[in-house]
């Protein structure tokens, strides 16, 4: 057997949604000795892993959840790449792509190929996505995996975010359910699913080490394993 490597996180660079600049306080073009570049960057942009408090006042920050207990496991790869645009995943739609496996796994990764139907960098990757439902996040929770990861935003009000003038207005059932009530770790704008290329593989997770934080960027790759 042979292991392949994918890379599932998107790029961090420039991108309206997120107001992300580079500068080069020292470079070699001004006759420095050494170039470094610069970045404002926000906990929640680009691919990123949630903790509770990031939704909950009174939730754990990601230093309760060391990563020796989840930066590595099994994952299950939900297949959802039919579903339409504004359509919604729903408990039943969870259990039936979930059905045939007799173990739990510590993973669950939705997949829809949002960004091979349409580009992430377009106002339409959000505005039209699909997201999961307030049953679907039942069964999110009542699953109990360590880790879920959408590649989708995958909460409804998600597309409001852009325009919205008061953020106490959307709504999001999905962090309530699996972030909140299930204090399950949350991975979001997980991106390159459509390359695994197998309902089942291994996931390495390991976010930006900071204490005590609501949330942080993330380095995720699949290991398939392949013959040959």
């Amino acid at each position: 057997m042979k292991k392949r490597i994918v890379d599932l996180c998107l790029p961090i660079e420039e991108h309206w949604r997120y107001g992300i600049k580079f500068s080069k306080p020292r470079s070699h073009a001004a006759g420095d000795p050494w170039q470094c570049t610069a970045f404002n960057l926000e906990t929640h942009w680009f691919t990123h892993i949630d903790a509770p408090l990031h939704h909950d006042p009174q939730g754990d920050d990601l230093s309760a959840y060391p990563i020796q207990d989840w930066c590595m496991g099994e994952a299950l790869v939900l297949d959802f790449v039919d579903v339409k645009d504004n359509e919604g995943i729903t408990g039943a739609m969870l259990e039936k792509a979930a059905a045939g496996y007799d173990r739990h796994f510590d993973y669950l990764l939705l997949r829809t190929d949002r960004a091979k139907k349409v580009s992430w960098k377009e106002y339409a990757f959000w505005d039209n996505a699909p997201y999961v439902t307030p049953d679907g996040g039942d069964w999110i929770r009542d699953y109990r995996p360590k880790v879920v990861g959408f590649d989708f935003p995958q909460d409804y009000d998600i597309r409001k975010v852009r325009l919205a003038k008061d953020l106490h207005e959307i709504h999001q059932p999905v962090h309530e359910k699996v972030l909140k009530e299930g204090k399950i770790l949350m991975i979001e704008y997980m991106y390159n699913l459509w390359s695994i290329g197998s309902p089942v593989c291994t996931i390495v997770a390991l976010p930006l080490n900071i204490p005590n934080i609501d949330g942080v960027q993330i380095r995720v790759i699949a290991i398939v394993e392949e013959e040959g």
